[in-house]
């Protein structure tokens, strides 16, 4: 059992790794299905690069707002447990693991 714990943390960075792959031929793959009706190939290209500069960009802006929802979230809490508030009671919440499909 103690070999089998080091193992699991280093095959996590390579976990990422692939997430990250899988997520670059998805935009890709949406990006190509968006721009798929485009008659002339060149315009389709440019389409496809387009659609991927706004895939992405989506995609920083939703990781910077969970990023400054989660810093608000331990800002609130250490500001209830300075003033005395349990930890219990102040941790702040701020992901329900729910979202809207696309």
């Amino acid at each position: 059992m103690k070999k089998t714990i080091p193992l699991i943390f280093l095959a996590l960075p390579l976990m990422a790794g692939c997430v990250s792959a899988n997520s670059q031929e998805g935009n890709k793959a949406e990006a190509y299905a968006r721009c798929s009706y485009t008659p002339n190939p060149d315009a389709r290209a440019k389409c496809i690069k387009t659609e991927l500069a706004l895939i992405e960009a989506r995609e920083r802006a939703e990781a910077e707002r969970v990023q400054s929802n989660r810093e608000a979230a331990e800002q609130t809490q250490s500001q209830l447990e300075a003033m005395g508030v349990p930890r219990e009671d102040a941790k702040q919440t701020t992901d329900s693991g729910l979202s809207l499909p696309d």
